[in-house]
This record gives C-alpha cells, structure tokens and sequence, in this order.
C-alpha cells in the first residue's frame, strides 16, 4: 500500500525565505534608491531595474537556501533552468502588480513613492512566497510503501 503525503511549510523554511525577502527586499530598495534618488531614473523604470536585480537574486536564496533545490547532476541542471523560467514568469506577475498600482498612485494620484513602494512590498513579499511554495519550488509528495503483512 503507497501513502502519499506532503511536507507542510515548515518554520524553518519560513524564517529562511522572510530573511530572503528581506534581502531581496534590501536589493530592490538600493537599487530603487541609486535609480530614483542619486540618478533621477523615471520610477518606472527604476522599479523595473530594481526588479530584475531582486528577482535574480532571489532565485539564487530561494533555490540554495530556502527551498535547497540545487542538484549535480545535469537532468536536475534542467529542472533548474525550467524552475528559473517559472521563477521569473511568477515574478513578471507581481512586477506587473508593482508597476501597475505604482503608476497608479504615484504618476496618477501623486501619492509619495516611497509609502507606496513599502506598502505594496508587503503584497509582492506574500504573493512571491506562495508562487514560490507551491509553484516554482513546489517538492513532489513523498511516498511511503508499506509492506503487506
């Protein structure tokens, strides 16, 4: 007889990927701010950058560290680069989130930059973790057999 189950989030997981997104986070605000504040990038575009640095970033933290995906042999070599297709067409969506709500309320509304990039970070931090999780690095159950007595 076969029992399939699925780990669960786990706390260590958990504090490993908040420690990721905190610094993935501190990636996209430096370069947000180098962009916005020192060269006086269009905000678009800086988030745009800002992006592309985090998500590359993150898909290092998440696949060593967090969800400790990264194999030596060259099939997982391939897993790899399709979960870093994966990875990035999750992370387009929120991008698309960001850029969305900060064309909103900082080019439309005026809103200040900053209050809006924290708040919707918090939203793009949760949205990338479930990607992540249950997507991207999503573990296959494991299976238990059980002799038959």
């Amino acid at each position: 007889m076969k029992i399939k189950f699925e780990v669960s989030i786990t706390l260590k997981e958990t504090i490993l990927y908040a420690i990721s997104g905190v610094l993935t986070t501190l990636v996209n605000f430096s370069v947000s701010y180098l962009l916005y504040n020192i060269c006086g990038v269009n905000e678009n575009i800086t988030n745009a950058l800002a992006w592309v640095a985090a998500v590359v970033f993150a898909f290092f933290a998440a696949h060593v560290f967090v969800f400790k995906t990264s194999g030596k042999n060259g099939a997982e070599k391939m897993t790899v680069l399709n979960r870093f297709f994966m990875f990035v067409i999750g992370r387009i969506f929120t991008l698309i989130v960001e850029l969305a709500a900060t064309f909103i309320f900082v080019t439309k509304m005026e809103a200040d930059f900053w209050i809006i990039k924290v708040t919707i970070s918090a939203l793009i931090i949760i949205l990338n973790y479930l990607i992540s999780k249950f997507i991207v690095f999503k573990k296959k159950p494991v299976q238990i057999e059980e002799a038959d007595d």
